[in-house]
């Protein structure tokens, strides 16, 4: 063929593609895959003028409002620009209790563990908000607390913020007062304070128009304003490291701390910890009756609370059990294989129903509609639409058989999803169940890596490590999830990814800690290969690893595996993983923790695709033994190949999330091997992605797995 007649055509449909993806970009609607809860949820708060509109924030995600209608919670960050999403992880948020229509909101936000943070401020329910452009830190997976932001009942113009500690000497710590509900320019430092809880008490009426007394929590105490802010006294005998508030109109005042409960009566305050001693975290008074209140201790046995109901004020305490099946409704989360009310940290009583009360804890908000219940109330945890997963592991879309999907997150370790609308009857906190771990704390089963047999799906492998940091916790399944049977752990092998071969039941585990392993027998033995280095994946936990997936087997030669090491190069074995050889010396190098993918073609022997955030994408066709950069893509956060379009069914889709054709933070789709693209738009997800994957059964749908606020995908891009 005529390779100059065949260029400029190449050229054209190159400027074609680039015009209409700048300029029409798909727009498809992201949806969260049904898992239900699965993350810290840190606060709750019923607002007190409009019936059953509630709000929670979680430790690394969004923040969520209580669709009444829908009985399911509803994220308040998706929308948020792809600029901002480090961070979109909301530390604390409240309502103005003078507004009746339920519109006003504030909510302080930052990077889950970063600074700094600002404020920002909705004036209709949290669907769009403004920044208020206040600077300060906020820490909220670091610094789970419910009332440093706080709206004047008495005057909806004040509002105050205070910072979590003084964890670091900057001029941005402490406490602050907007005189304008919120408006930029209108903050003011009023002192050094740093508070756990603020709260007024309206029973002493105002001052210069605004509320007279004024309570704040801190480190060494409770302390009180009787001026309206201005001033701040230490009060004597008051609680130290107080962690919750729960106050009363009349001015009864209920404070946890780490050493038990505290009241104080308006004279005097009294010690009223139930029998069992420890850090109580959570306390509620019921809004409509001073003496009706709850508390729980988070002192862990291992993950269990203690809490108490009482009727008189805390002179008496009756023991809540939680820790049971027979007091807890699972319906909405069918997967969950321990008990609730792990590390529980809030408590809300419903303002307008005398008997609901909520709490939130490690992975969900429960409800009870009666306190009261005897012998115990029963718990339901209310989780449709609120999805807190973190993902630590690959995403994984299997050619065929049961499962949709297969996902690994921290803590309730992942599932193997068998729809993307109902939640997962089983998890593999069932599988890899929390149990000791020599020389540590113990843990769950943390997931880091899941693969499946190209030719048999039911066949997974999964690896991952006890807790965030100890040793190796893996196994197989041969029935699609239903069970899975604990592989034998070579010694100080744990974490890292897993391959299996896709005509056998080989397995190619590179690990995080120690050095990389192959088994034939479903991991009843293991041998060390020794040329492949160790290392390849880094960190030493199951976060610190960065989204890396230096491994993947070939999808049609059984016998070829592929691992590409972030010093350059490719090692490649044709011997079912016994050996390895550095090939495709044409690849940059890479950061040990920078994101990084290497995918294999369904369907073609021998072709691999290698993305760098960095350096963009590269294509083999040889197995490896070369590479071509693809020249429109100037980054390749993820990518992830699919099922083919009709068009072209010989060709899968090829889908990066990156920069491409100099458009950066945009999902684009190439159907012919990277010569063209088209802009599939930003990810409606509202946190940056940690994996990604392209479904083989459905042209057009892609997953994608997030930091705080699960995993979502879109149907028809």
């Amino acid at each position: 063929m005529n390779k100059k007649l065949v260029l400029p055509k190449v050229r054209l449909l190159f400027v074609i593609a680039f015009i209409w993806g700048f300029f029409f970009q798909t727009s498809a609607q992201w949806k969260t895959v049904r898992v239900g809860g699965g993350g810290f949820v840190t606060g709750f708060k019923a607002h007190t003028k409009v019936k059953s509109l509630y709000f929670i924030t979680t430790d690394v995600g969004t923040p969520y409002r209580w669709n009444a209608k829908t009985q399911a919670w509803e994220g308040l960050f998706y929308n948020l620009p792809a600029k901002e999403w480090d961070r979109y992880a909301a530390g604390d948020l409240t309502f103005d209790p003078n507004d009746a229509s339920g519109n006003i909101l504030y909510v302080t936000l930052s990077g889950a563990d970063s600074i700094p943070g600002t404020v920002l401020k909705s004036t209709d329910r949290g669907n769009t908000w403004t920044d208020c452009r206040i600077p300060i830190e906020v820490w909220p997976n670091s610094h789970k607390a419910n009332k440093r932001l706080v709206v004047d009942p008495q005057n909806s113009n004040i509002v105050y913020v205070t910072t979590c500690s003084s964890r670091s000497v900057t001029p941005i710590n402490g406490t602050y007062k907007s005189t304008k509900a919120g408006a930029v320019g209108s903050w003011k430092k009023v002192n050094d304070l740093y508070g756990q809880f603020i709260e007024f008490d309206t029973r002493k009426g105002k001052i210069s128009g605004v509320t007279k007394n004024i309570y704040m929590g801190c480190a060494d105490g409770v302390y009180l304003s009787t001026d309206g802010g201005k001033n701040f006294r230490l009060m004597t005998g008051s609680p130290v490291n107080p962690n919750r508030s729960s106050l009363h109109r009349d001015g009864t005042l209920y404070v946890t701390s780490r050493t038990g409960v505290h009241k104080w009566d308006g004279r005097n305050w009294v010690n009223i910890t139930p029998p069992t001693s420890g850090n109580y975290s959570a306390v509620a008074v019921n809004p409509n009756n001073s003496l009706q209140v709850v508390c729980c201790s988070n002192t862990f046995k291992p993950y269990r609370f203690t809490g108490y109901r009482s009727s008189d004020g805390g002179v008496s305490w009756t023991y809540m059990l939680t820790d049971s099946a027979k007091v807890s409704d699972l319906t909405e989360v069918p997967w969950y294989a321990t008990t609730i009310g792990q590390n529980l940290t809030e408590f809300c009583w419903d303002p307008f129903d005398q008997k609901e009360v909520w709490f939130t804890d490690f992975f969900f908000a429960s409800q009870t509609t009666n306190i009261w219940a005897s012998p115990n109330p029963i718990w339901k945890p209310r989780v449709v639409g609120e999805e807190e997963v973190v993902n630590t592991g690959n995403l994984l879309c299997p050619p065929s058989g049961k499962n949709l999907l297969i996902t690994s997150i921290a803590d309730a370790g992942g599932w193997d999803h068998k729809s993307l609308t109902d939640p997962p009857i089983v998890s593999m906190q069932k599988f890899f169940p929390w149990k000791p771990d020599p020389g540590k704390s113990g843990g769950w089963g943390n997931m880091t890596g899941a693969a499946v047999q190209e030719t048999n799906p039911n066949f997974i492998a999964r690896v991952g490590r006890f807790g965030w940091d100890g040793s190796g916790y893996a196994g197989y399944s041969i029935d699609g999830g239903d069970s899975y049977t604990q592989f034998t752990i070579p010694k100080g092998v744990a974490g890292g990814r897993i391959a299996v071969s896709a005509t056998s039941e080989t397995l190619v585990w590179v690990p995080q800690s120690g050095v990389p392993q192959r088994s034939v027998d479903r991991g009843a033995s293991w041998q060390p290969i020794t040329t492949l280095p160790a290392g390849i994946v880094g960190g030493d936990n199951i976060f610190s690893s960065g989204p890396v997936f230096p491994l993947a087997a070939d999808k049609v030669n059984g016998n070829k595996f592929y691992v590409y090491k972030y010093s350059g190069g490719m090692y490649v074995s044709s011997d079912g993983g016994m050996s390895f050889v550095v090939l495709g010396k044409d690849l940059p190098t890479s950061r040990l923790t920078s994101n990084l993918t290497v995918e294999t073609t369904p369907g073609k022997e021998g072709d691999v695709w290698v993305g760098m955030i960095a350096n963009g994408l590269y294509h083999s066709t040889n197995s490896g033994t070369s590479f071509t950069k693809i020249p429109a893509v100037q980054k390749a956060e993820f990518i992830a190949v699919g099922k083919a379009s009709t068009g072209r069914p010989n060709t899968p889709a090829v889908y990066v999330f990156g920069m491409v054709n100099n458009i950066a933070k945009s999902l684009f789709r190439s159907n012919d091997n990277g010569v063209t693209w088209e802009n599939l738009g930003a990810p409606k997800i509202g946190r940056p992605p940690l994996c990604m994957a392209a479904d083989r059964q459905i042209y057009g749908r892609v997953f994608m797995g997030t930091g705080g606020n699960g995993y979502f995908y879109c149907d028809g891009l």
